[in-house]
Protein backbone atom coordinates (compact mmCIF):
# COMPACT_ATOMS: atom_id res chain seq x y z
CA UNK A 1 0.00 0.00 0.00
CA UNK A 2 2.61 1.97 0.70
CA UNK A 3 4.74 1.77 -3.04
CA UNK A 4 1.14 4.00 -4.52
CA UNK A 5 1.88 6.29 -2.43
CA UNK A 6 5.59 6.82 -3.05
CA UNK A 7 4.43 6.77 -6.69
CA UNK A 8 1.68 9.04 -6.29
CA UNK A 9 4.57 11.51 -4.62
CA UNK A 10 7.06 10.69 -7.34
CA UNK A 11 4.74 11.61 -10.10
CA UNK A 12 3.87 14.81 -8.29
CA UNK A 13 7.22 16.12 -8.12
CA UNK A 14 7.78 14.88 -11.59
CA UNK A 15 5.10 17.04 -12.90
CA UNK A 16 5.95 20.08 -11.21
CA UNK A 17 9.46 19.21 -12.83
CA UNK A 18 8.26 19.09 -16.41
CA UNK A 19 6.08 22.08 -15.92
CA UNK A 20 8.69 24.13 -14.56
CA UNK A 21 10.84 23.14 -17.28
CA UNK A 22 7.66 24.14 -20.34
CA UNK A 23 7.35 27.48 -18.25
CA UNK A 24 10.79 28.58 -18.46
CA UNK A 25 11.75 27.82 -21.71
CA UNK A 26 8.02 29.39 -23.28
CA UNK A 27 9.00 32.59 -21.09
CA UNK A 28 12.16 32.54 -22.50
CA UNK A 29 11.15 32.49 -25.89
CA UNK A 30 7.80 35.13 -24.97
CA UNK A 31 11.08 37.70 -23.68
CA UNK A 32 12.69 37.53 -26.46
CA UNK A 33 9.83 37.99 -29.29
CA UNK A 34 8.95 41.34 -27.13
CA UNK A 35 5.98 40.55 -25.74
CA UNK A 36 4.12 42.46 -22.52
CA UNK A 37 3.95 40.95 -18.98
CA UNK A 38 0.17 40.85 -18.79
CA UNK A 39 0.12 39.20 -22.34
CA UNK A 40 2.85 36.76 -21.27
CA UNK A 41 1.12 35.92 -17.92
CA UNK A 42 -2.48 35.58 -19.63
CA UNK A 43 -1.06 33.52 -22.07
CA UNK A 44 2.53 31.57 -22.14
CA UNK A 45 2.61 31.76 -18.39
CA UNK A 46 -1.23 30.32 -17.82
CA UNK A 47 -1.04 27.74 -20.18
CA UNK A 48 2.58 26.33 -18.91
CA UNK A 49 1.38 26.68 -15.30
CA UNK A 50 -1.78 24.99 -16.16
CA UNK A 51 0.24 22.06 -18.32
CA UNK A 52 -0.62 19.62 -14.94
CA UNK A 53 -3.98 20.06 -14.98
CA UNK A 54 -4.05 19.78 -18.97
CA UNK A 55 -1.44 16.66 -19.13
CA UNK A 56 -4.14 15.28 -15.78
CA UNK A 57 -7.16 15.76 -18.08
CA UNK A 58 -5.34 13.91 -21.66
CA UNK A 59 -4.36 11.22 -19.15
CA UNK A 60 -7.85 10.27 -17.22
CA UNK A 61 -9.32 10.93 -20.90
CA UNK A 62 -7.51 8.12 -22.39
CA UNK A 63 -7.86 5.95 -19.04
CA UNK A 64 -11.59 6.28 -19.85
CA UNK A 65 -11.69 5.10 -23.28
CA UNK A 66 -10.45 2.27 -21.91
CA UNK A 67 -13.02 1.49 -19.34
CA UNK A 68 -11.52 3.40 -16.38
CA UNK A 69 -13.63 5.49 -14.40
CA UNK A 70 -11.35 8.78 -14.04
CA UNK A 71 -13.93 11.40 -14.26
CA UNK A 72 -13.95 12.31 -10.71
CA UNK A 73 -9.96 12.74 -10.65
CA UNK A 74 -9.74 14.57 -13.49
CA UNK A 75 -12.57 17.07 -13.04
CA UNK A 76 -11.85 17.51 -9.13
CA UNK A 77 -8.16 18.32 -9.91
CA UNK A 78 -9.36 21.09 -12.27
CA UNK A 79 -11.95 22.61 -10.07
CA UNK A 80 -9.64 22.10 -7.17
CA UNK A 81 -6.75 23.71 -8.22
CA UNK A 82 -8.69 26.90 -9.68
CA UNK A 83 -10.52 27.61 -5.97
CA UNK A 84 -6.64 26.98 -4.78
CA UNK A 85 -5.26 29.49 -7.17
CA UNK A 86 -7.80 31.99 -6.58
CA UNK A 87 -8.43 31.71 -2.74
CA UNK A 88 -5.19 30.61 -1.05
CA UNK A 89 -2.58 31.55 -3.43
CA UNK A 90 -3.93 34.70 -4.53
CA UNK A 91 -4.46 35.46 -0.79
CA UNK A 92 -0.84 34.25 0.70
CA UNK A 93 0.66 36.38 -2.27
CA UNK A 94 -1.34 39.42 -0.96
CA UNK A 95 -0.28 38.99 2.66
CA UNK A 96 3.73 39.75 0.84
CA UNK A 97 3.04 41.92 -1.46
CA UNK A 98 0.93 45.27 -2.90
CA UNK A 99 -0.63 43.28 -5.55
CA UNK A 100 -2.18 45.77 -8.49
CA UNK A 101 -4.68 44.86 -11.04
CA UNK A 102 -4.75 46.61 -14.65
CA UNK A 103 -8.26 48.03 -15.73
CA UNK A 104 -8.49 46.01 -18.94
CA UNK A 105 -7.80 42.84 -16.91
CA UNK A 106 -10.99 43.82 -15.07
CA UNK A 107 -13.05 44.97 -17.72
CA UNK A 108 -11.83 42.10 -20.24
CA UNK A 109 -10.18 38.99 -18.61
CA UNK A 110 -11.71 38.56 -15.27
CA UNK A 111 -15.21 38.42 -16.75
CA UNK A 112 -14.24 35.84 -18.96
CA UNK A 113 -13.05 34.17 -15.99
CA UNK A 114 -16.41 34.03 -14.37
CA UNK A 115 -17.59 33.30 -17.53
CA UNK A 116 -16.12 30.17 -17.93
CA UNK A 117 -17.16 29.01 -14.31
CA UNK A 118 -20.67 29.57 -15.59
CA UNK A 119 -20.87 27.89 -18.32
CA UNK A 120 -18.93 24.58 -16.83
CA UNK A 121 -21.62 24.78 -14.35
CA UNK A 122 -24.28 24.87 -17.05
CA UNK A 123 -22.65 22.23 -19.08
CA UNK A 124 -22.11 20.06 -15.88
CA UNK A 125 -26.00 20.30 -14.85
CA UNK A 126 -27.08 17.13 -16.54
CA UNK A 127 -24.95 15.40 -14.42
CA UNK A 128 -22.03 14.95 -16.85
CA UNK A 129 -20.18 17.17 -20.02
CA UNK A 130 -20.50 15.73 -23.48
CA UNK A 131 -17.34 15.23 -25.41
CA UNK A 132 -19.10 18.26 -27.82
CA UNK A 133 -19.80 20.37 -24.99
CA UNK A 134 -15.65 19.65 -24.53
CA UNK A 135 -15.06 20.87 -27.80
CA UNK A 136 -17.06 24.30 -27.56
CA UNK A 137 -15.29 25.01 -24.43
CA UNK A 138 -11.62 24.18 -26.01
CA UNK A 139 -13.10 26.09 -29.16
CA UNK A 140 -14.23 29.46 -27.10
CA UNK A 141 -10.86 29.28 -25.47
CA UNK A 142 -8.91 29.48 -28.61
CA UNK A 143 -10.76 32.20 -29.78
CA UNK A 144 -10.26 34.09 -26.33
CA UNK A 145 -6.76 33.53 -27.39
CA UNK A 146 -7.05 35.25 -30.59
CA UNK A 147 -8.98 38.37 -29.04
CA UNK A 148 -5.90 38.33 -26.54
CA UNK A 149 -3.02 38.55 -29.34
CA UNK A 150 -5.24 40.91 -31.64
CA UNK A 151 -5.02 43.71 -28.62
CA UNK A 152 -1.32 42.81 -28.02
CA UNK A 153 1.18 45.65 -28.55
CA UNK A 154 4.98 44.65 -29.07
CA UNK A 155 7.23 45.99 -26.35
CA UNK A 156 10.67 48.25 -27.55
CA UNK A 157 12.98 45.80 -28.80
CA UNK A 158 15.24 44.41 -26.19
CA UNK A 159 18.28 43.22 -26.44
CA UNK A 160 17.40 39.69 -25.29
CA UNK A 161 17.38 36.63 -28.17
CA UNK A 162 16.40 33.16 -26.93
CA UNK A 163 18.20 30.35 -28.13
CA UNK A 164 15.27 28.86 -29.77
CA UNK A 165 16.46 25.37 -30.39
CA UNK A 166 17.89 25.00 -26.83
CA UNK A 167 14.54 26.41 -25.78
CA UNK A 168 12.15 23.95 -28.10
CA UNK A 169 14.47 21.21 -26.65
CA UNK A 170 13.67 22.14 -23.91
CA UNK A 171 9.89 22.32 -24.26
CA UNK A 172 9.71 19.27 -25.70
CA UNK A 173 11.59 17.39 -22.70
CA UNK A 174 9.26 19.20 -19.94
CA UNK A 175 6.05 17.54 -22.17
CA UNK A 176 7.68 14.33 -22.22
CA UNK A 177 8.19 14.46 -18.06
CA UNK A 178 4.54 15.38 -17.95
CA UNK A 179 3.30 12.97 -20.26
CA UNK A 180 4.88 10.09 -17.85
CA UNK A 181 4.20 11.89 -14.94
CA UNK A 182 1.05 12.97 -15.08
CA UNK A 183 0.43 9.21 -16.37
CA UNK A 184 1.88 8.21 -12.70
CA UNK A 185 -0.59 10.62 -10.76
CA UNK A 186 -3.78 9.25 -12.29
CA UNK A 187 -3.37 5.67 -12.37
CA UNK A 188 -1.99 5.81 -8.57
CA UNK A 189 -4.61 8.16 -7.69
CA UNK A 190 -7.59 6.12 -8.77
CA UNK A 191 -5.94 2.67 -6.88
CA UNK A 192 -5.69 5.11 -3.69
CA UNK A 193 -9.32 5.80 -4.05
CA UNK A 194 -10.87 2.89 -4.78
CA UNK A 195 -8.87 0.89 -2.12
CA UNK A 196 -9.21 3.30 0.98
CA UNK A 197 -13.17 3.86 -0.79
CA UNK A 198 -12.13 8.03 -1.16
CA UNK A 199 -14.60 9.75 -3.48
CA UNK A 200 -12.26 10.41 -7.01
CA UNK A 201 -13.30 13.79 -6.27
CA UNK A 202 -12.48 14.47 -2.94
CA UNK A 203 -8.69 12.97 -3.98
CA UNK A 204 -9.06 15.36 -7.41
CA UNK A 205 -9.61 18.44 -5.26
CA UNK A 206 -8.02 18.37 -2.26
CA UNK A 207 -4.55 16.37 -3.30
CA UNK A 208 -4.02 16.59 -6.64
CA UNK A 209 -5.64 19.91 -7.34
CA UNK A 210 -3.94 21.45 -4.17
CA UNK A 211 0.12 20.04 -6.16
CA UNK A 212 -0.66 21.08 -9.28
CA UNK A 213 -1.70 24.84 -8.28
CA UNK A 214 2.28 24.95 -7.14
CA UNK A 215 3.54 25.86 -10.05
CA UNK A 216 1.25 29.17 -10.45
CA UNK A 217 2.29 29.84 -6.63
CA UNK A 218 5.80 29.79 -7.98
CA UNK A 219 5.56 31.70 -10.63
CA UNK A 220 3.24 34.39 -8.93
CA UNK A 221 5.93 34.73 -6.42
CA UNK A 222 8.81 35.16 -8.37
CA UNK A 223 6.70 37.67 -10.85
CA UNK A 224 6.24 39.63 -7.82
CA UNK A 225 9.67 39.60 -6.89
CA UNK A 226 10.45 41.03 -10.06
CA UNK A 227 8.58 43.35 -9.52
CA UNK A 228 5.96 41.68 -12.29
CA UNK A 229 2.52 42.51 -10.82
CA UNK A 230 0.48 42.47 -13.85
CA UNK A 231 2.53 39.21 -15.17
CA UNK A 232 0.99 37.92 -11.58
CA UNK A 233 -2.08 38.90 -11.44
CA UNK A 234 -2.61 37.57 -14.96
CA UNK A 235 -1.27 34.26 -14.63
CA UNK A 236 -3.93 33.38 -11.70
CA UNK A 237 -6.28 34.63 -13.83
CA UNK A 238 -5.55 33.37 -16.66
CA UNK A 239 -5.05 29.90 -15.31
CA UNK A 240 -8.85 30.21 -13.94
CA UNK A 241 -9.81 30.44 -17.64
CA UNK A 242 -7.19 28.13 -19.19
CA UNK A 243 -7.92 25.24 -16.98
CA UNK A 244 -11.72 24.85 -17.56
CA UNK A 245 -11.96 26.09 -21.05
CA UNK A 246 -8.76 24.35 -22.43
CA UNK A 247 -7.77 21.50 -19.71
CA UNK A 248 -11.30 20.60 -19.27
CA UNK A 249 -12.42 21.16 -22.75
CA UNK A 250 -10.07 19.01 -24.66
CA UNK A 251 -9.88 16.03 -21.86
CA UNK A 252 -14.32 16.34 -22.05
CA UNK A 253 -13.85 16.29 -25.94
CA UNK A 254 -11.46 13.20 -25.75
CA UNK A 255 -14.10 11.11 -23.64
CA UNK A 256 -16.53 13.31 -22.38
CA UNK A 257 -16.99 13.29 -18.44
CA UNK A 258 -19.40 12.73 -15.63
CA UNK A 259 -19.38 15.35 -13.34
CA UNK A 260 -20.54 14.31 -8.97
CA UNK A 261 -22.99 16.40 -7.98
CA UNK A 262 -20.77 17.55 -4.64
CA UNK A 263 -18.67 19.05 -7.77
CA UNK A 264 -21.34 20.81 -9.23
CA UNK A 265 -23.55 21.78 -6.41
CA UNK A 266 -21.03 23.16 -3.40
CA UNK A 267 -17.32 23.34 -5.84
CA UNK A 268 -17.57 25.46 -8.98
CA UNK A 269 -20.55 27.63 -7.30
CA UNK A 270 -18.04 28.30 -4.30
CA UNK A 271 -15.54 28.46 -6.73
CA UNK A 272 -17.87 31.35 -8.86
CA UNK A 273 -19.13 33.51 -5.45
CA UNK A 274 -15.41 33.47 -4.32
CA UNK A 275 -14.00 34.72 -7.67
CA UNK A 276 -16.74 37.48 -7.69
CA UNK A 277 -16.39 38.78 -3.84
CA UNK A 278 -12.63 38.79 -4.98
CA UNK A 279 -13.11 40.84 -8.03
CA UNK A 280 -14.96 43.95 -6.16
CA UNK A 281 -11.95 43.43 -3.67
CA UNK A 282 -9.62 44.64 -6.61
CA UNK A 283 -12.50 46.78 -8.22
CA UNK A 284 -12.24 49.20 -5.13
CA UNK A 285 -8.90 50.58 -5.69
CA UNK A 286 -7.23 48.28 -8.13
CA UNK A 287 -4.99 46.15 -5.57
CA UNK A 288 -5.66 44.04 -2.79
CA UNK A 289 -5.40 45.31 0.76
CA UNK A 290 -3.64 42.98 3.82
CA UNK A 291 -6.92 42.17 5.21
CA UNK A 292 -8.92 41.51 1.67
CA UNK A 293 -5.97 38.99 1.27
CA UNK A 294 -6.77 37.35 5.10
CA UNK A 295 -10.44 37.32 4.12
CA UNK A 296 -9.52 34.66 0.71
CA UNK A 297 -7.03 32.80 2.29
CA UNK A 298 -10.56 32.52 4.67
CA UNK A 299 -12.08 31.33 1.98
CA UNK A 300 -10.02 28.47 1.48
CA UNK A 301 -9.98 27.14 4.99
CA UNK A 302 -13.62 27.35 5.03
CA UNK A 303 -13.52 25.47 1.58
CA UNK A 304 -11.04 22.42 2.93
CA UNK A 305 -12.91 22.66 6.00
CA UNK A 306 -16.28 21.72 4.28
CA UNK A 307 -14.76 19.42 1.64
CA UNK A 308 -12.76 17.09 3.95
CA UNK A 309 -15.48 17.12 7.19
CA UNK A 310 -18.49 16.22 4.81
CA UNK A 311 -17.66 15.96 1.47
CA UNK A 312 -15.18 12.82 1.37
Amino acid sequence: MILPIVILIFGLIGVWIGAYMAVQASQNIGKSLNLTDAFIGLTILSIGTSLPEIFTHIISSIDILHGIDASGIAVGTNVGSNIIQITLIAGLIGLFATVKSEKNILKFDYPIMLGAIALLWIFGLDGRISRIEGALMAAAYVVFIVILASKEKMQRKNSYKANYFLESSVLVVGFAVLIYCASLVVNNAIFISETFGILKSFVGAMIIGVCTALPELTTSVVAIIKGSRGMSLGTLIGSNITNPMFALGIGAAISGYKVDSILQWFDIPFWFITSFIIMGFFRKDMRLSKREALIMIGFYAVYAFIRIMWFR
